[in-house]
């Protein structure tokens, strides 16, 4: 696609989301909406999912149950009203639309107040705050730039997160009060990753949410584990942006992986964050992702 009408093409799709979000309780009809941001009916559709990484109905359908959960978390209003705020008929149609997307029953969520009910996606774009749209690499594209590194065996101290792994910050933030409470020295902040999500039901996914520590490092206090993180061969690539973004991120180091014929190691994925989120803004976060390989 030629760049200046790549330009004219993200400029439209980006009226069509806007327009898509501030209207989120009425029927989107998608040839009022490629009429709207006067693109042909018969390319808005694959423009818009080749640009997002989803189509209409689908963004439509997260951003909704992005607000259900905001008004979980942020109201007593029944989950039944919820349900149909959200274009479900049913209480029942709702419970499992919502536990596929968010591996949690609506109950369940509403008792995890620290969770601001965002779902993982490529493009950025979701319900509340600011809009801020991130396009999607083009097909076979790979746009994250990747090297092999040899890592050295390092000690890192952990809580266990069960559940999506787009929910670990919850346990990040549990470790970060015993840090503080028990004033332990650490390095930067680590996620380790023990399952395959497209093969392993969401409320089943092992994780660690943890922090490297000195070699010497232990602790006898049950509420956290000191894991031993294998050294060797790494894929490392880094992810520049909000948290929300990794998910593509894994992406892309899946891509770059498969192209370059490297094979994997058995040993855990992780995540390292050069920066806090706590003082730093979204779009200047960095985290590195290392995927082990042979």
């Amino acid at each position: 696609m030629r760049r200046h009408t790549l330009l004219d093409h993200e400029q439209r799709i980006e009226a069509a989301v806007r327009y898509l979000a501030a209207h989120l309780d009425e029927r989107i009809d998608l040839r009022d909406l490629a009429d709207h941001v006067c693109l042909s009916r018969f390319h808005f559709h694959r423009v818009f999912q080749a640009l997002l990484g989803e189509t209409v109905g689908e963004l439509h359908r997260r951003l909704r149950l992005e607000r259900a959960a905001e008004r979980l978390r942020s109201t007593r209003v029944p989950i039944t009203e919820v349900a149909f705020e959200a274009g479900y008929a049913t209480h029942e149609a709702f419970i499992r639309a919502f536990r596929a997307a968010f591996g949690y029953a609506p109950s369940t969520l509403r008792r995890r107040l620290t969770y601001d009910g965002r779902l993982p996606t490529r493009n950025g774009v979701h319900y509340g705050g600011e809009l801020e749209i991130q396009f999607v690499a083009q097909e076979g594209e790979i746009r994250m730039e990747v090297e092999i590194r040899e890592a050295p065996p390092r000690k890192a101290v952990c809580m266990a997160h069960s559940g999506p792994y787009f929910m670990i910050g919850r346990t990040f933030g549990a470790l970060g009060a015993w840090l503080g409470e028990t004033r332990t020295e650490t390095g930067r902040g680590v996620a380790l990753y023990y399952d395959d999500p497209s093969t392993t039901p969401a409320d089943e996914l092992r994780s660690d949410a943890g922090a490297f520590v000195a070699d010497g490092f232990e602790t006898a206090d049950p509420r956290v584990h000191v894991v031993n993180v294998p050294g060797g061969a790494f894929a490392v690539g880094t992810h520049h942006g909000p948290y929300d973004g990794l998910p593509a991120a894994w992406d892309e180091m899946r891509k770059w992986i498969n192209a370059s014929g490297r094979a994997y190691r058995d040993a855990p994925s992780f995540e390292v964050y050069l920066n806090n989120c706590m003082d730093t803004a979204p779009a200047d976060l960095l985290t590195e992702l290392y995927v082990p390989v042979q």
